[in-house]
């Protein structure tokens, strides 16, 4: 990066929102100068330059989406997987994001695994994120949609708490059906887009799941710490918790991830995935 771009990035970050965004071409080159500063490895430079940005625009994916990839790449694994989600649940279509959050994922999920063998895991391993490399419009804030969403305001705060209490429902209904070895009402809690964790198709994944409910004893499935995200429109709904699980003489904790898709008039799983094994 030459001397003469750099100071373009200082003149830009320390001038205010007046110059970044005067005109709409100005989000595109903030973004770019943001993303030469992560090909450069200046990690801890473009995490502040794009803290910057997503003050003045929070809801845009591309910002928070390369906030993370800055922070990850310092090894700020909980703040970066924070504003992943902030990127997933403003927009569900985010493919990259989507594949980011994964990442971290099993990142935490192999560290767990070698802190409990005691294997020494090495610090470079830390996984390498996407860039969003273009910006998304986003909606005009005029007066008339500012109306619109104070009348919202209250209706949405409404469906929220519905929405929350039907996924308790939810996920107390899944856990019973798994705990009576009941594979249809199991399964039915699945989309048909269902992507099973690892190399596993959905049609092995299912035969899989069918054959260990008939075959397996004694199983008792609870959880606890159940936490909720949504995504604007309500159509996406991350359900985390941690998952209690028992069968015979064997049991386990983890902590899970359950993606459910608004589908017709139903609420389905598109994605499942441990994300830490706890003791």
């Amino acid at each position: 990066m030459t001397f003469y771009r750099i100071c373009i990035i200082g003149f830009l970050f320390f001038s205010g929102p007046a110059l970044l965004y005067a005109a709409a071409d100005k989000n595109q080159e903030s973004l770019r100068l943001g993303l030469e500063l992560i090909q450069h490895k200046k990690f801890q430079q473009a995490e502040q330059y794009f803290i910057e940005l997503t003050r003045q625009q929070p809801k845009q994916i591309a910002y928070l989406n390369n906030l993370a990839v800055a922070q990850m790449a310092q090894g700020k694994t909980d703040q970066a997987l924070e504003n992943l989600k902030s990127a997933l649940v403003a927009d569900k279509y985010v493919s990259i994001t989507q594949k980011n959050i994964s990442n971290i994922y099993a990142y935490m999920a192999s560290q767990a695994y070698a802190k409990a063998l005691d294997v020494e895991q090495a610090e470079n391993k830390l996984p390498a994120l996407a860039s969003i490399t273009d910006i998304k419009p986003l909606p005009a804030d005029d007066a008339a949609l500012q109306t619109e969403k104070t009348e919202k305001a209250v209706p949405a705060k409404s469906i929220e708490a519905e929405l929350k209490l039907l996924f308790e429902n939810k996920i107390n209904s899944w856990m019973k059906a798994w705990s009576d070895g009941d594979s249809s009402a199991y399964i039915a809690y699945y989309s048909t887009e269902f992507i099973p964790s690892g190399k596993l198709s959905y049609k092995d994944w299912l035969a899989l799941r069918r054959y260990r409910l008939r075959h397996s004893k004694q199983v008792d499935v609870s959880y606890n710490q159940l936490n909720m995200f949504f995504n604007a429109d309500k159509t996406l709904a991350i359900v985390e918790f941690v998952q209690h699980y028992k069968a015979g003489k064997y049991q386990d904790k983890v902590r899970k991830q359950l993606y459910w898709q608004r589908q017709n008039d139903d609420w389905l799983i598109s994605r499942e995935q441990v994300t830490e094994k706890l003791k």
